[in-house]
C-alpha cells in the first residue's frame, strides 16, 4: 500500500470512529490511537492475522506491504528492553517502491509511534534488508537471527540496541 493509500484508509478509520489522531509532543506532526471501537476490534484482528498466516498462498509481489510491515512490527515492539529514554529505529528495505523504502519507529516512554516520513530525530538503530526477506523473517519463514548473520538483514547501532534486535521483536 502506497503511503496516499494508507493516509486515505486511516482518513476513513478516523471517519468511521475506529482510530483517532493525537498530536506528538505538541508539534505538527500527529499520531493515530485505536477509540475505544477500534480497542475492541483488535481481538477479531489479531486472529485474523493469525489465521492468514496459517492459510494465506505464498506471498506475491503484490502483497509485499512495507508500511503494514512497520505497522505490525510497531504493535508488537518490547519496548521494555529499549534504554530509557527516546529510542528512534530506522528501516530501509531494497524492492519495496522508491515512495515506500524508508520507515521509523519512534519508541518513547513505552510508546511506540509508527513514522512514514523522517521525524526528524537521530537514528539510534538502522535496520536494512531486502524487503522479502524481511517479510518472510516476520512472518516466521526465516529465522531472524540467522538472517543477521547471514548479513542479508544488517542491524546497525549501539550493541546495547543492536544485541536485543530480535528480542525488541516480540
Amino acid at each position: 500500500m502506497s503511503p496516499s493509500l494508507l493516509s486515505r484508509r486511516l482518513e476513513e478509520l478516523e471517519r468511521y470512529g475506529i482510530v483517532e489522531t493525537r498530536p506528538v509532543n505538541g508539534g505538527s506532526w500527529k499520531e493515530y490511537a485505536l477509540t475505544p471501537a477500534g480497542e475492541a476490534l483488535r481481538p477479531l484482528v489479531s486472529t485474523m492475522a493469525v489465521w492468514g498466516q496459517q492459510w494465506a498462498r505464498d506471498m506475491e509481489l503484490d502483497d509485499l506491504d512495507p508500511a503494514f510491515l512497520v505497522w505490525s512490527m510497531h504493535t508488537a515492539l518490547n519496548t521494555e528492553l529499549l534504554p530509557p529514554g527516546r529510542t528512534v529505529i530506522g528501516f530501509s528495505f531494497s524492492g519495496a517502491p522508491p515512495d515506500a523504502r524508508h520507515f521509523w519507529l519512534v519508541c518513547e516512554d513505552g510508546e511506540v509511534v509508527m513514522c512514514l516520513k523522517d521525524p526528524g530525530y537521530e537514528v539510534d538503530l538502522k535496520v536494512r534488508s531486502d524487503l522479502r526477506v524481511f517479510i518472510e523473517t516476520w512472518r516466521g519463514f526465516r529465522d531472524l537471527r540467522d538472517e543477521i548473520r547471514a548479513q542479508r538483514i544488517r542491524v546497525i547501532g549501539p550493541a546495547r540496541i543492536r544485541d536485543h534486535f530480535p528480542e525488541l521483536l516480540k
